[in-house]
């Protein structure tokens, strides 16, 4: 290599060495301010997410996926059980994301009742995955600062776990819309203690099925829910698990409720179906087939408030 050539190369490297200096720096201005907006963050799923688990303080706790976050007002808890009350369902969650928060929560608080929303496809696969991917999003800006969550994220998803070690950024990446738009948003959507209420609604033509396409249930997935149940049964907190009406072609069971269900014998626990009750099954409670609107909400969360003081007073010691 002439002497030329030795300068060129070194030229070469010194400006990927400037490069990397810079990307390093973007890097840790950029996702400082990230981490700044996302502790600030007004509502939405990101002020729920972080209420649970750092300061949680209600009486009752509901879990779930978007079905909880659409059907369960929690003043209506409150106002019937004189009980304080907070939803902490997520949008396109599953058990492997309740168990998660469900844990850290328990470590600071201890509520009086628990409620768990559940699918029909709760404990397959494909539900597992995405769910992954949602308590990624809400895990990663926590790794640095707390050892549980790293130790979460290592056993469920390592790789994004390294990505966000090396990069502020990516610990942020799926959140950048919703950090960007939630100041905005703030006058128009509201979050009541976690539950959004939907209005409206948009369903057109006949009933869809909803049968799970799986013939088999996700081994972590099914472990997560026997320790979601399994925890609380330890703690003696009330627990009931929902499914909430729907407005699909009717099924009698899924691999997953019947899963659900064996676990939940085996603890003693209850299981209440509201999938297709009468009571529920009009057009004008849903928003789409799968989620109920205002109006729907409302009244389901009215007659579960009714069940479940029913069931306290027959079981008070």
């Amino acid at each position: 290599m002439t002497k030329e050539e030795t300068k060129q190369v070194g030229r070469l490297f010194k400006k990927l060495f400037i490069l990397l200096v810079l990307l390093f720096v973007f890097d840790r201005i950029i996702g400082t301010f990230l981490e700044n907006a996302y502790k600030t963050a007004p509502q939405g799923d990101i002020k729920t997410f972080t209420h649970s688990i750092t300061n949680p303080s209600e009486d009752i706790f509901i879990y779930g996926s978007s079905r909880a976050v659409h059907a369960y007002d929690p003043a209506i808890f409150t106002d019937s059980l004189g009980l304080s009350c907070f939803n902490c369902g997520r949008e396109n969650s599953n058990i492997l994301y309740h168990t998660a928060i469900l844990k850290e929560m328990l470590k600071k608080h201890t509520p009086e009742i628990v409620v768990l929303d559940i699918s029909a496809k709760e404990l397959t696969w494909r539900a597992a995955e995405n769910s992954k991917l949602v308590l990624a999003s809400m895990i990663l800006p926590y790794v640095r600062n707390d050892t549980s969550f790293k130790n979460i994220a290592e056993h469920l998803f390592p790789d994004e776990l390294r990505k966000a070690e090396v990069s502020k950024i990516y610990a942020y990446n799926s959140l950048v819309l919703s950090l960007a738009v939630g100041k905005r948003k703030i006058k128009h959507d509201k979050n009541l203690n976690g539950y959004v209420p939907l209005h409206g609604n948009k369903i057109q033509g006949k009933l869809p099925s909803f049968t799970d396409e799986n013939d088999k249930t996700d081994i972590l997935t099914t472990q997560n829910f026997e320790e979601f149940v399994r925890t609380l049964k330890e703690k003696n907190i009330r627990l009931y698990v929902i499914q909430s009406p729907l407005l699909v072609q009717h099924f009698k069971s899924t691999i997953s409720l019947d899963t659900i269900k064996s676990i939940l014998n085996r603890y003693n626990e209850p299981f209440w179906d509201y999938g297709f009750d009468t009571a529920f099954a009009k057009k004008q409670y849903f928003y789409d087939n799968l989620h109920l609107n205002t109006t729907g909400a409302t009244l389901f969360s009215a007659k579960l408030v009714s069940d479940i003081k029913a069931d306290v007073k027959k079981n008070q010691p």
